[in-house]
């Protein structure tokens, strides 16, 4: 059965025998928000202020908000299971590796994982990390070793990338240790560079904000490029590493200092941008000669949509509902970007009593990546702060959402 947040409160609490007072004053928040978050008067709060709760805890962030584990759509025969294989090197190899199918398969299972499919990703990727092993055992020369190190660094780039939506933080946490330590046997620097940005957009989802912002801002200084001689490249990986700063400090609370680094997001994608103008998603994923890495997608888009995060993040919801107006070439990034950027404008929506339109902004989400969509918990919480909303309007559509999410209708 799924329990709401203050369900899930109300039981480590006790767990800990702590009285709400207690959390209260060790998350340094008021007990009305602890009080109200258990009777079901709020169903959830700010990220910032759940982290403080989950630490008061002693609880994982995932844990105290319910996050579902695994596979929710798609699963067939213990996906999970052959992924930790993979990522603990338990798999042998069943036939001589080939380079290029490999990185062939790269490309691909970068766009499954764009798009959101997260089923046929699992149940690919085993095999690819095995057999990208296999040819670094392989390799020839030195060169030949560097450039099957890189595809190894990616393709375990990627199954840390996958296994953190499915909230296996901790093998998460391994195969991005293994991928950085490839990508640094590659002598790549943006390949480990673009690999800090992602490492960073773990440790926010785990909470870990403070954490998050410092590497971030560690790596962006440590590849700062010259705007007049960079390549395009260096700059979107540098914009990226501070796309995953400014959220951090956002929804850390830092609200001014996320606000300050705006004006650089804006350079980079600008310079991005006049190198590479932005392009329909449906053209550049069918472009073989290039896949969506950290950072191809970086430009106008995602720094106008990081500008929408910010003003959510600090509660000026109008703002970021009149930013979302702003946001250039929508359908450049990827489906998965798309929809979960429209949860934080459903949110903003909720926040400023537009129920109707958070529920198209749902619906239109949902049908953008809809296996992706039920991996986030941000969708869960405000289809459960919408359904009250219903004794007073009508909301179709709402409750048959709520019936596809698992969410309880009341």
């Amino acid at each position: 059965m799924t329990r709401t947040l203050g369900e899930q409160l109300a039981i480590y609490r006790r767990r800990r025998s702590m009285s709400q007072r207690d959390v209260a004053e060790a998350a340094g928040i008021s007990v009305d928000t602890v009080r109200q978050l258990e009777q079901g008067q709020r169903h959830t709060a700010r990220l910032g202020t759940l982290v403080k709760i989950a630490g008061a805890l002693d609880q994982d962030l995932a844990e105290l908000i319910g996050k579902p584990r695994g596979l929710v759509v798609g699963a067939e025969d213990g996906e999970i299971a052959h992924l930790r294989r993979a990522v603990l090197d338990l798999i042998p190899a069943e036939a001589e590796p080939d380079a290029a199918v490999l990185r062939d398969e790269l490309g691909d299972a970068w766009r499954l994982y764009w798009v959101g499919r997260y089923a046929a990703l699992a149940r690919a990727l085993p095999a690819n990390i095995t057999a990208a092993r296999a040819s670094v055992r392989a390799a020839a020369d030195p060169a030949a070793a560097r450039q099957a190190q890189a595809v190894l660094a990616d393709f375990l780039h990627l199954v840390a990338s996958l296994l953190a939506h499915l909230a296996h933080d901790d093998l998460a946490a391994l195969a991005m240790y293994q991928a950085l330590a490839a990508a640094g046997h590659a002598e790549d620097e943006l390949l480990v560079a673009g690999m800090s940005a992602t490492r960073a957009w773990m440790l926010s989802r785990q909470g870990l904000l403070g954490e998050a912002e410092s590497l971030a801002l560690a790596t962006a200084r440590s590849i700062e490029p010259s705007m007049a001689t960079a390549n395009v490249d260096q700059v979107a990986i540098w914009g990226e590493n501070l796309r995953y700063a400014c959220v951090a400090l956002a929804r850390d609370g830092r609200h001014t200092e996320a606000a300050e680094l705006l004006p650089r997001l804006r350079l980079a994608a600008a310079r991005v941008e006049a190198a590479r103008p932005a392009r329909a998603w449906t053209e550049r994923v069918t472009d073989k000669s290039t896949r969506p890495l950290a950072g191809l997608a970086f430009g106008a888009t995602l720094a106008t949509m990081t500008a929408v995060a910010v003003a959510g993040a600090a509660d000026r919801h109008r703002q970021a509902l009149a930013l979302e107006d702003q946001v250039p070439n929508f359908g450049s990034v990827s489906p998965s970007m798309r929809s979960r950027h429209l949860l934080t404008v459903a949110w903003a929506q909720m926040a400023d009593y537009r129920s109707q339109a958070a529920v198209g902004t749902l619906l239109r989400a949902e049908k953008i990546a809809p296996d992706l969509f039920f991996h986030q918990t941000i969708a869960r919480t405000i289809v459960a702060e919408l359904l009250p909303r219903r004794r007073k309007q009508r909301l179709p559509g709402l409750v048959s959402l709520a019936e596809r999410m698992g969410v309880p209708a009341g």
